[in-house]
């Protein structure tokens, strides 16, 4: 397709959205779209280089930006450039000196997917779901103390998921809310899907992709109900932050028995791809190097072994070097690949 009429599709769109009605201080940046082979940022075409990779948001010649992967027609302009905003939001954060971040190699190897903990999150999604139905803040007063709760009993796994919340749950957020400008009626829709996934037992595993809607639907709790500022640059995330003077909830959490379940299922799974990708035996790395990256969105980690979909990246002779496809990776305490094996 041509990419400079994606491109100024996707500008008329954008420049419709009244950004301080998004964020405090958020502004959109310029964009890139790009294919296999071309690459049209800002109105006009440029050199693509190896920094055009998946959709986010990068610096590029001095400038946060955001970027899209367009191989083909989008199915909707709308909801791309609300995605497209999405992404800016991202390249704000950047800008802003964000410092939220969770550390997703440690996160990786540390995070610790229990039934307990996910249970009671599926309680606060009914929770979510029943203070954005109503006027009453008794929902969101029960929500915070099971929250509260959780940070307590599970201070890792809360940790990080606030992190996560806060990075991508606001932008996701963001997302939307530019989307209710573009059509109120996909935005409609959007939000309706977001409660659907986190009322969705199965959605939990892994535990990155539904702390996208979460963050979001979360947000839009506090934004309903109270005066808090989630828009400033904290050193906390708003999910902790929100949480200081909160007393726990004193009702133990119900077992899920469909989590129970999920989370079995979900162990097993990762036991059976590790396992028949070894049996194939198709090593491409072997030795001691420092891992950089992996495609953190889907990973999963059985003690030893991690999945990556798409990439690796990882250290050389301090050398970055990228493998692209979808592997299973050995990792030690220290974050360094040991055995690289394609899936």
């Amino acid at each position: 397709m041509d990419l400079s009429v994606a491109w100024q599709e996707l500008k008329t769109r954008v420049d419709r959205v009244d950004f301080s009605r998004l964020w405090r201080g958020f502004q959109p940046t310029k964009f890139a779209v790009y294919n296999d082979t071309e690459c049209f940022f800002d109105g006009a075409y440029i050199e693509k280089t190896g920094a055009f990779l998946a959709n986010t948001a990068i610096q590029y010649n001095g400038e946060h930006i955001a970027i899209w992967y367009l191989p083909e027609v989008p199915s909707d302009w709308d909801q791309l450039s609300a995605s497209i905003i999405h992404e800016m939001f991202h390249a704000f954060q950047n800008a802003s000196g964000e410092s939220r971040w969770p550390n997703e190699k440690e996160a990786l190897l540390h995070y610790q997917y229990s039934s307990d903990n996910l249970s009671a999150k599926l309680q606060e999604a009914k929770l979510i779901s029943a203070t954005l139905d109503s006027d009453s803040s008794a929902d969101f007063e029960t929500l915070l103390q099971s929250r509260k709760t959780r940070s307590q009993k599970h201070p890792y796994e809360y940790d990080y998921e606030a992190r996560i919340e806060q990075i991508e749950g606001s932008a996701n957020y963001v997302e939307m809310r530019a989307l209710e400008q573009l059509d109120p009626a996909k935005a409609q829709a959007k939000w309706n899907g977001a409660l659907k996934a986190v009322l969705d037992p199965a959605s939990y595993l892994p535990i990155r992709i539904v702390s996208y809607a979460i963050g979001a639907l979360f947000l839009a709790c506090i934004k309903k109900h109270t005066d808090f500022d989630f828009e400033s640059f904290d050193d906390q995330p708003f999910s902790l932050k929100i949480l200081e003077g909160v007393q726990p909830a004193t009702l133990p959490v119900q077992p899920s028995p469909a989590i129970e379940a999920i989370l079995e299922a979900y162990q097993a799974e990762t036991n059976a791809i590790i396992e028949n990708t070894l049996a194939k035996n198709e090593r491409v790395l072997e030795g001691k190097f420092p891992l950089i990256m992996l495609n953190v969105y889907n990973a999963r980690w059985n003690g030893r072994y991690a999945t990556s979909s798409y990439f690796i990246a990882y250290q050389d002779d301090g050398e970055m070097k990228t493998l692209y496809g979808d592997f299973i990776v050995e990792i030690d305490k220290d974050y360094n690949i040991l055995t690289a094996y394609r899936q």
